[in-house]
C-alpha cells in the first residue's frame, strides 16, 4: 500500500470516527490548500465548501503569525472557530490539507475540538 492511499485511508477512517461523535454534524469537508476537494461527507455544495474551507484554514494561520507579531511571541494555529447562534464551524490546518466540520449543536463544539484532536493524532 502507497503512503498516499494508507494517508487516504486513515483520513476516511478519521471523517467516518468524526461522523460517528457528533450528533449535529452537517458535514465535513477536507481540501487541498489551495481549494480543491479531497473528501466530504454532508450536505451542502462540496466544492464550494472545499474553497471555504482553504480559505479559512489560510485566514486562520495568516491572524495566528500577524499575533505573534503583535506580541513577540511565537504562536502556533491550533484551529479557527466560526459560531452562529445555532451551530458553528471548525477549522483545522494540518501540512498539506485543511479540514472543516459544520455543526448544528452549540452544545457540541468542545466536544468536536476533542473528536477532531483525537481523530487527527491517528493520521500519521
Amino acid at each position: 500500500m502507497s503512503v498516499a492511499s494508507q494517508n487516504a485511508e486513515d483520513l476516511s477512517e478519521a471523517i467516518m470516527y468524526i461522523r460517528k461523535q457528533l450528533k449535529g454534524l452537517l458535514g465535513i469537508y477536507v481540501a487541498s490548500l489551495d481549494g480543491l476537494l479531497i473528501s466530504y461527507n454532508g450536505a451542502g455544495d462540496p466544492d464550494r465548501w472545499a474553497a471555504l474551507t482553504a480559505t479559512l484554514a489560510a485566514l486562520g494561520t495568516t491572524y495566528v503569525k500577524e499575533m505573534s507579531n503583535l506580541t513577540m511571541d511565537n504562536h502556533k494555529h491550533m484551529y479557527t472557530i466560526i459560531r452562529s447562534d445555532k451551530g458553528f464551524i471548525l477549522n483545522v490546518k494540518r501540512n498539506d490539507y485543511a479540514l472543516t466540520i459544520v455543526d448544528n449543536d452549540p452544545s457540541e463544539e468542545g466536544k468536536a475540538i476533542r473528536v477532531l484532536d483525537d481523530a487527527l493524532a491517528k493520521i500519521t
